[in-house]
């Protein structure tokens, strides 16, 4: 018996190790693209719109293939699948850079295909293996994302610099590979790791039996409860994949360097893991939801402000936004449970919301790289997002339960 305890602590040890593996690669492989967009731009002679649309297709991917990973699941098992996911992301990281505009966008949606495997599984994973540790490992999955996108943003401009000054030759090839290229294959390194666990730790697969039809979830969508709070959630991820796009090239028409751009970005992803350190394990004992929504909607409109009027603060400006969308993001996730009677209609709520969500924060950076492209400056793209953060406010008073009395 205590033979058969021990190999099951190996077991789920060792699946929770690859679990917080491919968490740490969630968010990197896209945040990790922006701060060489300049590069990019310049070396291949790119629109500000074709730009974004690079940013964006991993948003449509996502939106795209959460439905489809839901309904895979009920013929393979889990793990199998989120290892699927990890091999596609490895796949599409490979092809994007290959330094030319086809294969970056062809990345994209394998990146984006595979990051959404993993955002629509490890939840469930953790809740079907680990009922009673939730909120805890929850927590560490999302520092392992805020840490990887940390690391993607921060060292792709430096590793761009060094193969600059370092010209790589690859065999076969006619001339030096560029820069953000190099700084492309090199962030491979991070899924290297979990495709690594897969192969050399034995990670137990379970097989879920087939549940059936689908419930249809019409009732959801006519809800007004269900649209302030997938409004709450899509504006949440509009605001932050606008800004995460652009961040870097707003901070280097203001001056700074495309290293501190891309530093400053990392202390974005950096600060986003500090609320779900903060706020999970005590939220379902504080009172006032709404007060928390509007504390971490403001601070988040705070720093837009900042970005706009007061940009030779942007380090803390980066900070408070990474942060104050976090905080955010946590709530509209409890919101879901809150606002809801059951777990189908939690479910459903949760598809309609991520479904929405993706679609905006897909189109957003495309329609304020356009804007830039037709202004020719950043001033005007900065209210308009100061005007999305005044809506999400609205809508995360509305979203929030009310106040017991």
């Amino acid at each position: 018996m205590k033979r058969l305890q021990r190999l099951a602590q190996h077991d789920a040890a060792y699946l929770l190790l690859f679990i917080f593996l491919v968490a740490l690669n969630l968010r990197g492989p896209v945040t990790g693209l922006p701060p060489l967009l300049d590069r990019i731009s310049q070396d291949l002679q790119l629109s500000s719109t074709q730009l974004g649309l690079m940013t964006s297709l991993p948003l449509l991917a996502f939106a795209l293939f959460a439905p489809v990973t839901s309904w895979l699941t009920r013929y393979f098992q889990i793990e199998r699948l989120l290892a699927s996911g990890v091999g596609l992301i490895a796949i599409g990281m490979i092809i994007r850079s290959f330094g030319s505009i086809n294969t970056l966008y062809l990345g994209a949606v394998f990146i984006g295909a595979g990051i959404a495997i993993g955002n629509v599984l490890l939840p469930s994973l953790l809740k079907r293996e680990f009922p009673n540790y939730i909120v805890q490992l929850t927590a560490i999955y999302v520092l392992m994302m805020s840490i990887g996108g940390f690391l993607m943003s921060s060292f792709a401009v430096p590793l761009s610099l060094f193969a600059e000054q370092n010209p790589i030759v690859l065999p076969m090839a006619s001339s030096s590979m560029s820069g953000w290229s190099f700084a492309l294959i090199c962030q491979m390194a991070l899924i290297l790791l979990p495709l690594i666990a897969w192969f050399c730790f034995k990670i137990t697969q379970h097989q879920i039996p087939q549940t059936g039809t689908v419930e249809i979830t019409q009732k959801v969508w006519r809800s007004v409860t269900a649209w302030q709070v997938a409004g709450f959630l899509a504006f949440n991820s509009l605001i932050n994949y606008i800004v995460v796009a652009w961040v870097p090239s707003i901070l280097i028409n203001n001056g700074y360097t495309d290293s501190t751009a891309g530093l400053y970005q990392g202390y974005l992803q950096l600060a986003g893991a500090l609320p779900s350190l903060i706020l999970a394990p005590f939220l379902s004992r504080l009172g006032s939801h709404r007060r928390l929504c509007l504390s971490a909607t403001s601070l988040t409109c705070l720093s837009v402000f900042g970005f706009l009027f007061l940009p030779n603060w942007s380090g803390l400006w980066s900070a408070c936004f990474g942060f104050g969308t976090s905080m955010g993001f946590i709530l509209g996730l409890s919101f879901v449970g809150l606002r809801t009677n059951s777990p189908k209609q939690a479910a459903a709520l949760s598809g309609m919301a991520q479904l929405i969500g993706y679609t905006l924060a897909a189109v957003g950076p495309v329609l304020i790289g356009a804007l830039y492209d037709w202004q020719g400056s950043w001033q005007a793209p900065l209210y308009v997002i100061l005007m999305i953060c005044i809506i999400w406010i609205m809508l995360g008073w509305m979203a929030s339960p009310k106040p017991k009395t």
